[in-house]
């Protein structure tokens, strides 16, 4: 009798599980859980769900995995029923016909030794607007590196882009603030801008702020703080100018 692919599924999350410490937990290595996705009972094949970082879908099928691709594409936008997250990346995972003639020990030994899997990254909030990953083709290799994948799936574009805004538009106000300060605290600036080599100017304030902020990030890794480091940081920033400007 042929392995179905729910057995796959749950074999490959189970080796996923050792290739990251985080990721040995089944909370946040899931396979084939239902009730995981808001409004509907759609059951992705493996869910990624570690914190502090968006959530993975990984999608598989056994060669010749026709539907393996739009079911990957179909999972981008969806929410998290637990927390609201949304889903902005997924990966299509085609999987050696081999598989379906093992299982138990047999099977986890085989997906841990093939490199013969093959994977394809989508990324974008919708199905129909998203970004693949080769833009052709697909990309082989072994659990390890689905893993690899699926860890950098994690932060995805539209994040980076949207953490990027917001340090730009922080760093902007904090040092707009910095200005407030000049006719109580002259040699303040004046300092800032012999710290750094420079002359007193926007372009100086905005490299003074971006220093503090990323001093801040540092710290609140070091801490492994539960909230969001960027958007806090660059609050606590704005009061601490504030403060100086009182």
């Amino acid at each position: 009798m042929a392995t179905t692919e729910h057995t796959i599924n749950d074999a490959i999350a189970n080796a996923l599980r050792t290739t990251r410490h985080g990721w040995n937990d089944e909370k946040v290595v899931r396979s084939e859980n239902t009730g995981t996705l808001t409004g509907n009972s759609k059951r992705p094949d493996i869910l990624v769900t570690e914190d502090g970082v968006s959530p993975v879908v990984i999608e598989t099928e056994v060669l010749p995995a026709i539907t393996v691709e739009p079911e990957a594409k179909d999972r981008l936008g969806e929410t998290l029923r637990l927390n609201g997250r949304a889903i902005l990346s997924s990966i299509a995972v085609r999987t050696p016909e081999g598989f379906r003639k093992l299982s138990g020990t047999a099977l986890a030994d085989e997906i841990a030794k093939t490199e013969d899997m093959e994977f394809a990254l989508f990324t974008g909030n919708k199905p129909d607007d998203c970004t693949r990953w080769p833009l052709k083709g697909w990309i082989k290799g072994s659990i390890s590196d689905l893993s690899v994948l699926a860890q950098a799936a994690t932060v995805p574009p539209a994040i980076v882009e949207n953490a990027a805004d917001e340090l730009m538009l922080g760093v902007t106000q904090a040092a707009g603030q910095l200005e407030g300060i000049e006719k109580s605290y002259p040699v303040a600036l004046d300092l800032i801008a012999e710290a750094l080599c420079q002359e007193d100017s926007d372009q100086t304030r905005r490299m003074a702020t971006t220093i503090l902020a990323n001093a801040f990030v540092f710290h609140e890794n070091l801490a492994h703080g539960l909230y969001s480091f960027l958007g806090r940081n660059i609050l606590s920033f704005k009061r601490y100018a504030s403060e100086v400007r009182s």
